[in-house]
């Protein structure tokens, strides 16, 4: 049965016609793109029409083995945006934009193109401002000189000025590849409202205005293209921007074609054949994450020719950093309540709420808005239509806060926010300073306040078990390849969409075990290799935890040291400036006496728990001892959390019996043979020197 049912599938994938399992597939991966987007995509209605058609063609018997793949692409039908009918210069950002009926609506004059002198300061006066931020002199000084370059700035660090700049000086064309339709859509309404030559080609466009747009781009006018990765997918673009000359290729959020995290693109692996086809025009890679490790396989992957490499100082003056710990019972209330009081600030708002789950975004909302602010939760789990709404409402005013996942925020500049909270501990410190700089972006002072409790720990550390893959599992995945590939040893599908599937992939991909070429509708076809390095997969994975534990250990830092939060910061990013901020730095140099000290906040009287008080120690440890042994563990767990070696009551047992030998030690409850293979050795020599 297995035989017939291999033979079955390949003859699937030989077939000219797919079948209606790959038909809606294959829909359910675009629509999904289109979500992510957020805006409608009018190609993806003729293939919508197809897998109707296809359907009224299956036998009853197919129907019903179909039935639950049928009704999941019609409830995702039902959910897609909105169709676009805005004019030029439309925005899906949720910012104002034109009426859709064009009423009233004159397009900006064109400002006549700049033919000045290839200098970075009068570029700057071209456009009105007065003065640079740090690296994007020497970013565009790069692209001005034809040299490839890596620019790696944080959030608010003006990434966009890199590429704009000189965008806007050379005759020939600009193309900004971005996964983040409304950050695109937000910079040309920047650019096209002063008169700039700009245009972008993206889904969700209207006919009149993608018309006008490859007119742009046809006569010479523009200067500037913004698009996806997805348009690389077209012939008939690519030749277009063949046709009219390249003199500079950027890559925004260029860490999608290395890390393969929940934002992983398959059309990014597109981009260097791209390159090539257009000339090897000079290439500008940015990103506000990446690294070293991560900007190394940047640069390899693109093949950037000794590139200038940017890293912009990290630093954010007008940002101040709060941290308010807690641990115990009644956490979850003294939250509530530290978060009430800092929204009580008319000052501190419009404000972001960063939650870890969709739960605790929905209670903070619902919290929030009992006490009278306008607040709306915001996460993947609701309607695109609904999301659209939300992020409308917050962006134009009508909405105080919203309350979000980290599904919120890219692409959305909003440069008023006062205030960014983080409900919970974050993953790694690169997320939390990418969310917290969307504070102040208009540099005016705003603040980031992390509500940190211990028991946030427990849920980081379950993540990254559950995030660790094996090498055997990664063997495993390589032989499902290789039985699922076609006679010429190819599989296709759509990209893995959990992060097992994702990791597995990639460290199949980055041991020579296959090579992935995108084919459209966000799919990948796999070239499967008999061959797979384990040596190289096995070093891989220990990287991977490796890494998984650095960053738990970073954000522990952060959230439970006592030091200076910003040095922390600029510390972990490589930043050796000294911090300047404007006003007030941090909880820890400039205590905020508003900001309470959780246990001074009364909670909720609880029942008492059945069972009565927690249970005493029954031991009595030597203090010394206890005190060695609790350096001694801090050491041995390196990256890893202190109780992965023993936890307290263990090391106080140890610290009260003080056994003399391995067998001694054994007898102690907590000790384990791995525990007395491991450390017997340590233990019992901190214990006879004690």
């Amino acid at each position: 049965m297995r035989a017939r049912a291999g033979a079955d599938r390949f003859a699937r994938y030989r077939s000219a016609v797919p079948s209606f399992p790959e038909l809606v597939q294959e829909l359910l991966d675009r629509l999904g793109d289109e979500r992510m987007a957020g805006s409608f995509d009018p190609a993806l209605e003729e293939s919508i029409v197809a897998a109707r058609r296809r359907w009224t063609e299956l036998t009853a018997s197919e129907r019903d083995a179909h039935r639950d793949l049928a009704q999941r692409l019609g409830a995702r039908v039902k959910e897609r945006p909105p169709v676009s009918t805005a004019p030029r210069g439309w925005n899906p950002s949720g910012t104002a934009a034109p009426p859709a009926d064009g009423g009233g609506y004159v397009a900006p004059a064109r400002r006549a193109a700049y033919d000045g002198p290839l200098d970075p300061d009068a570029l700057l006066e071209h456009i009105g401002l007065s003065g640079f931020r740090p690296g994007q002199r020497e970013a565009v000084q790069a692209a001005l000189s034809d040299r490839d370059s890596l620019v790696v700035m944080p959030t608010g660090g003006g990434k966009s000025l890199c590429y704009q700049l000189p965008g806007l000086a050379r005759p020939g064309l600009t193309v900004v590849v971005s996964p983040l339709i409304a950050l695109m859509a937000d910079q040309l309404r920047r650019l096209t409202a002063d008169g700039h030559p700009a245009v972008m080609v993206a889904s969700g466009m209207g006919e009149d205005e993608a018309r006008a747009a490859y007119d742009d781009l046809r006569s010479g006018h523009a200067r500037i293209v913004f698009c996806s990765p997805e348009r690389f997918a077209s012939p008939g673009f690519v030749g277009l921007l063949e046709q009219r000359g390249v003199d500079l290729f950027v890559i925004d959020e260029a860490h999608c074609l290395a890390e393969w995290g929940h934002d992983f693109r398959p059309d990014y692996l597109r981009l260097p054949a791209a390159i090539q086809r257009l000339g090897r025009p000079p290439v500008m890679a940015a990103t506000a994450t990446a690294t070293e490790a991560v900007a190394a396989e940047i640069v390899g992957r693109l093949e950037l020719r000794d590139p200038v490499m940017i890293r912009s100082g990290f630093d954010r003056p007008n940002l101040s950093f709060d941290v308010v710990a807690d641990e115990g019972k009644g956490t979850k209330d003294r939250k509530k309540a530290v978060l009430l009081g800092a929204l009580s600030d008319p000052d501190l708002r419009p404000a972001i709420v960063y939650c870890g789950t969709r739960k605790d975004c929905e209670e903070v909302a619902e919290l929030l808005r009992a006490d009278g602010v306008r607040a709306e939760h915001y996460h993947a789990g609701l309607a695109t239509d609904h999301r659209s709404a939300v992020q409308a409402g917050f962006m134009n005013g009508d909405l105080e806060v919203i309350v979000a996942t980290n599904a919120f925020g890219m692409g959305v500049d909003k440069a008023d926010v006062r205030l960014v909270v983080h409900w919970a501990l974050p993953t790694s410190v690169e997320a939390y300073y990418q969310e917290a700089g969307r504070g102040g972006r208009d540099g005016a002072p705003a603040r980031a306040l992390l509500l940190a409790a211990r028991a946030d720990l427990s849920r980081l550390i379950h993540f990254n078990e559950q995030r660790a893959v094996e090498p055997e599992a990664v063997t495993a995945y390589h032989r499902r390849l290789q039985a699922r590939a076609d006679e010429r040893g190819v599989v296709e599908m759509g990209a893995p969409d959990d992060d097992a599937g994702r990791i597995a992939l990639a460290i199949v991909e980055r041991a020579g075990g296959a090579h992935l070429a995108p084919i459209g509708g966000g799919r990948l076809a796999v070239t499967v290799h008999d061959r797979l390095d384990d040596h190289a997969v096995r070093h891989i994975c220990r990287e991977s935890v490796d890494r998984g534990w650095r960053a738990y250990r970073a954000i522990e830092r952060y959230g439970f040291g006592d030091t200076c939060r910003r040095r922390t910061l600029l510390d972990h990013f490589g930043d050796t400036t000294e911090g300047a901020p404007i006003g007030r730095c941090c909880d820890v140099c400039d205590p905020d006496l508003e900001l309470p000290e959780p246990k001074a906040i009364p909670g909720k009287k609880r029942a008492p728990r059945a069972g009565g008080p927690p249970e005493e120690s029954p031991y009595t440890p030597d203090p010394e001892i206890y005190a060695a042994l609790v350096d001694w563990r801090r050491d041995a767990a390196a990256d890893k959390p202190a109780y992965t070696v023993a936890t307290n009551r263990t090391l106080e047992a140890i610290a009260d019996v003080r056994p003399s030998t391995t067998t001694e030690l054994a007898a102690i409850k907590g000790v384990g043979p791995a525990f007395l293979e491991r450390h017997a050795d340590d233990v019992l020599e901190i214990i006879s020197a004690g």
